[in-house]
């Protein structure tokens, strides 16, 4: 889980439960004699009680508070105060101007990882799982389209910042504007904000950071965010991750 993003206890918790309670389900059926139980019912027992608890720790882990003392980039501006976020970076090695050109041109249809999780997170809000292909159009068109959930914050050479809110576990979100993202706080739902952002390195290298800041507007908000992103967020590493490693591979391709 540590190769998509650092490790966050909630998932990790989760995630652990799930394996644990599979691993007693499954020694139900094929009781391994090795773990030394009495009886052949106490291994499957001890799994599933085990998970089940894992698992619950996870969801009911606390969310935090996290703030930005001095604020430096437009992310920072946007959303200096969050609940739960997320950051990767990767080096590549272009100058910053061929690294927009990339970013600029990078489709939802480059990242083969986003096919098999909009399946899953489809069937796990009882949807079906047949899809269509992934749209072809560069994913910063798509955020600005007014067609998507998404919607531009701001737009410099170096850094693409983008906003999201509403309520992302039922698939509701609303379209704000950049001045009224700031203040929008309606009960029950959460702010988004994520950025791009390119920084040079030298020797025509650039370092490319994405991170996604997440706001409860309330309590229940915030219970029911930390309950999905426990879930949400190694998918989530995945998806980003993929997207930084394809907009290396497009910009340093354009240097060849």
């Amino acid at each position: 889980m540590s190769r998509f993003g650092a490790l966050q206890w909630p998932s990790v918790l989760v995630y652990s439960g799930i394996v644990a309670f599979l691993g007693g389900m499954v020694s139900a059926l094929a009781p391994p004699r090795w773990l030394g139980f009495s009886r052949r019912f106490h291994g499957p027992l001890a799994g599933i009680l085990v998970g089940a608890c894992l698992f619950c720790a996870g969801l009911y882990w606390p969310a935090g508070a996290f703030d930005t003392p001095s604020p430096a980039t437009r992310l920072d501006a946007f959303m200096p105060d969050y609940n739960f976020h997320e950051r990767h970076e990767i080096v590549v090695h272009a100058p910053p101007n061929a690294v927009r050109a990339a970013l600029d041109h990078v489709a939802w249809a480059d990242l083969g990882v986003m096919e098999t999780l909009g399946r899953i997170r489809s069937v796990a809000m009882g949807g079906s799982a047949a899809r269509g292909g992934l749209s072809p159009t560069p994913i910063v068109d798509s955020v600005k389209s007014p067609r998507s959930g998404f919607f531009l914050l701001d737009d410099t050479p170096r850094e693409f910042v983008f906003g999201l809110a509403g309520q992302p576990w039922n698939n509701a979100a609303v379209r704000l504007t950049a001045a009224g993202f700031r203040t929008w706080s309606q009960p029950g739902s959460i702010r988004v904000a994520a950025n791009f952002l390119i920084q040079a390195v030298g020797n025509d290298s650039s370092r490319v950071v994405t991170e996604t800041r997440i706001a409860a507007c309330d309590a229940a908000s915030r219970r029911k965010m930390a309950q999905y992103w426990a879930l949400v967020y190694p998918g989530s590493g995945m998806v980003r991750r993929s997207l930084l490693e394809a907009v290396r591979l497009r910009a340093e391709k354009s240097r060849t």
